[in-house]
């Protein structure tokens, strides 16, 4: 086995190590499921849900950049055009499998950040091994907690590098603002790999003297989750903070809430609750709650009353420093902190209230009932009279489809996951009321993104999906069509098969 001494690559241009790399794909695959095969073996429940993936090559011009930026021009240096990796849940399974890694394989370099965290505490084992044919490849260990908080913990990662980037281009030292935003970046950064790493008992592999500085000191959830409180967090700020700060929140909320391990459906769901207006009330009328609709509406309004109130307040004072852009900045911040004051107040006050009343306002099913059918129907006789028949957000609702993978705008999922709530109330024949809200929530989610710009970005997102759906189509059918064997079943059936390469 390896001695963990760095080397080189294969003594080859860029073009043929490229090559090599092709081919040594099939090789690494081999290598790291036969190591996982083995300790499933010796040990089935232990290794229950661990799995070893090969990623995609790194492709040619993103290799070439860092080449040339990181290693001089000289292509023997990198050593990542091939990547591999184990996804694991628990510590136990880490050790494990870097152990076989040292023993079992060729290593040329171990970096252990479970060992050793990043600045921010973010972990995961990286392997450089070399392959039977001599290619030098990638392995990682990393574990399902810390990747549900690589999405924001990478865009966090990005920003920090281009205000570095930007200061060393103009050979000058961070702004007051630069290094305020790094701060909260890095802060954010750490916080959620924090959560991660607790959620994962992470922390028990961590250098005993370096534990107290990873570790989390926040509150839990329900459940026991650091994650899980981080959105809860994020949730109540957004839905008790108004019009401006649920936006922000909210959309912080759908994020975290993915993070915590929550379903697409669910990081929807709290971010119409917290970014659109009463979209919690909303929801609560679906639910058939009554009561919650009560204390939801009567919260949003006075933080909506006190945003406003503070939005004037901080343009007044922003105007006063600076004009113009001191006016927006101050009416953002002001907006944000006087939603968030009377919401919270008025989450407390209600909450002491409704302990002690002994009846309040009773909404019945019926009055209900009626009220959502006049309301639609003045809708439509208004659209007849006008010569709109189509509401103006129809065309959208109706191109959506059901299902969409994960790689889509956050936005685009929030359309297609009350699209599908929609199809499911007709499948079921709910009542009108309910059809109702259900087409009201799609209505606000719609004036929301237009007005924040964020709907365009949907529809970009929904027409390159239309698009790749599209051309894996075409391919298919090109590919049944030209079948040696028209009776056997083709190996490439649906868009699944191309994209995982099969």
């Amino acid at each position: 086995m390896g001695d963990g001494i760095k080397r080189p690559q294969p003594d080859l241009s860029f073009d043929e190590l490229y090559q090599q790399a092709q081919t040594s794909v099939p090789v690494l695959e081999n290598t790291g499921q036969s190591i996982l095969d083995r300790l499933k073996t010796q040990n089935p429940e232990m290794f229950e849900g661990v799995v070893f993936e090969v990623g995609p090559l790194k492709a040619p011009e993103r290799a070439l950049e860092k080449i040339n930026s990181d290693y001089g021009g000289d292509p023997r240096q990198i050593k990542d055009l091939v990547r591999g990796r184990f996804v694991v849940d628990t510590p136990e399974q880490i050790v494990a499998i870097k152990q076989a890694i040292l023993e079992e394989l060729d290593v040329d370099s171990m970096k252990d950040k479970y060992l050793v965290p990043t600045e921010t505490g973010y972990r995961d084992l990286n392997t450089k091994v070399a392959l039977e044919n001599g290619h030098i490849a990638e392995i990682q260990v990393q574990q399902r907690d810390m990747m549900r908080v690589n999405k924001p913990t990478h865009d966090f990662m990005e920003e920090i590098q281009e205000i570095e980037r930007r200061a060393e281009t103009e050979s000058r030292l961070f702004t007051q603002e630069e290094n305020v935003r790094l701060d909260s970046l890095r802060n954010q950064a750490k916080e959620l790999h924090a959560a991660a790493a607790y959620d994962g008992d992470l922390n028990s592999l961590v250098k005993p003297e370096l534990r107290e500085q990873f570790s989390y000191k926040g509150e839990l959830d329900a459940k026991g989750s650091a994650l899980g409180k981080v959105a809860e967090t994020f949730g109540r700020l957004g839905k008790n903070g108004g019009l401006i700060a649920g936006v922000a929140f909210g959309t912080l909320c759908g994020v975290f809430t993915l993070a915590a391990g929550g379903n697409s459906v669910q990081a929807a769901e709290v971010v119409y609750e917290a970014a659109v207006p009463y979209g919690e009330t909303c929801l609560d009328a679906l639910r058939g709650d009554v009561e919650a609709m009560e204390r939801s509406a009567t919260i949003e309004t006075a933080s909506n009353i006190g945003a406003a109130g503070g939005a004037l307040a901080g343009a007044a004072i922003g105007t006063a420093i600076m004009p113009g852009v001191g006016t927006a900045v101050g009416a953002v911040i002001g907006g944000i902190g006087g939603g968030l004051a009377s919401g919270e107040i008025t989450a407390l006050v209600y909450d002491n209230f409704a302990a002690i009343k002994s009846s309040a306002v009773k909404v019945s099913d019926e009055v209900a009932d009626v009220f959502n059918v006049a309301v639609r129907e003045t809708a439509s006789f208004w659209n007849w009279i006008t010569g709109n028949d189509e509401p103006e957000n129809g065309w959208l609702l109706a191109r959506l489809p059901t299902e969409i993978d994960e790689t889509a705008a956050p936005e685009l999922q929030h359309f297609v996951e009350i699209k599908r709530l929609l199809v499911q109330a007709h499948e079921k024949g709910a009542a009108p009321a309910t059809i109702g809200n259900i087409e009201k929530m799609f209505d606000r989610a719609y004036d929301t993104y237009e007005k924040s710009g964020a709907l365009e970005m949907a529809v970009a997102s929904l027409e390159q999906w239309e698009r790749s759906e599209q051309m894996a189509q075409l391919l298919i059918d090109s590919i049944k069509d030209k079948t040696d064997h028209p009776g056997e079943q083709p190996v490439i059936q649906s868009k699944n098969d191309l994209v995982f390469g099969r």
